[in-house]
């Protein structure tokens, strides 16, 4: 071998060296952890179900217990996912029951979790969650009544908005006599028409138009104004938006002239595409 093969053979060896030290072993290394990471996502990869999350909520340490409750609450928010056994809502029952003395965590997502599954039976034990210590949970309970429509609790829930001094208590009360749809609980709500509370007016104008029931039909009236909310600094965008749009909703099941006006100013200078697309289908379909 001459001197010049000797020199091109050294660069070649070099070239090697170089391809393999920057460029072969960190790409094999990299291959290796990204290997390793699937593997040891696969062995740790856990599909818990609504079952092993009840049973976490029974035997699992303190931070476990109120996690899995959590979890379990946005299981159930999927209907597709909601266990139809009577034994599971017999389990859900049974811990929610021995949940008064644990964390109150625990016992305010156990009690949303009931609330997602839209099962009646769980109204006998969320009604004593009513009558929490704890407010949150207390509170979690008057939502969830709302969402499973339990009927029975009309009277508790009247209770608590003529005795509560607590304002989102009563608020999630009128809200939850609006799901349930009691015609008993229409006087209730008519005398909020005039409570000093804005959210509390509204949602019990919203409540009597769904069992329609045109009392609040002046309050329903100002909700369909945008300019109105220039009263209410705290409301954000999003929050008028979706007044304005329940109240568009209300206009089309309780027709009136007063909405009517209205309706087409929205349809017609709304800037937000969405109301006025709605306002333009109410008007359409109840106004024509």
């Amino acid at each position: 071998m001459n001197d010049k093969d000797k020199i091109t053979a050294k660069e070649n060896s070099r070239v090697y060296v170089l391809f393999y030290s920057f460029f072969l072993v960190p790409f094999m290394i990299a291959i290796f952890g990204a290997v390793f990471f699937l593997l040891f996502k696969f062995i740790t990869f856990e599909s818990n179900n609504a079952y092993d999350y009840l049973n976490d909520i029974r035997s699992g340490s303190a931070s476990k217990r109120w996690q899995s409750a959590y979890e379990l609450s946005k299981i159930l928010s999927q209907p597709d996912l909601i266990p139809l056994e009577r034994d599971f809502d017999n389990q859900m029952i049974s811990a929610y029951d021995k949940s008064v003395h644990d964390n109150p965590k625990v016992r305010t997502y156990l009690a949303l979790a009931m609330g997602q599954s839209r099962h009646a039976t769980f109204g006998p034990s969320l009604l004593a969650g009513m009558k929490d210590e704890d407010r949150i949970s207390r509170l979690a309970a008057i939502q969830a009544i709302g969402m499973i429509q339990y009927e029975p609790a009309v009277p508790s829930l009247s209770q608590v908005i003529s005795k509560s001094e607590i304002v989102e208590e009563r608020l999630a009360s009128t809200i939850a006599l609006g799901k349930i749809g009691s015609k008993a609980s229409i006087p209730t709500l008519k005398l909020l028409l005039d409570d000093p509370e804005a959210n509390i007016r509204w949602d019990a104008a919203i409540a009597l138009g769904k069992m329609g029931d045109k009392s609040g039909a002046n309050i329903i009236a100002q909700l369909l104004d945008r300019d109105f909310f220039t009263s209410y600094p705290e409301v954000d965008e999003q929050e008028k938006i979706q007044a304005i749009l329940v109240a568009i909703n209300m206009a089309a099941m309780l027709p009136d002239s007063q909405f009517e006006n209205q309706l087409v100013k929205l349809a017609s200078s709304e800037p937000n595409l969405m109301i006025r697309d709605a306002a333009i289908k109410s008007l359409k379909s109840a106004y024509e």
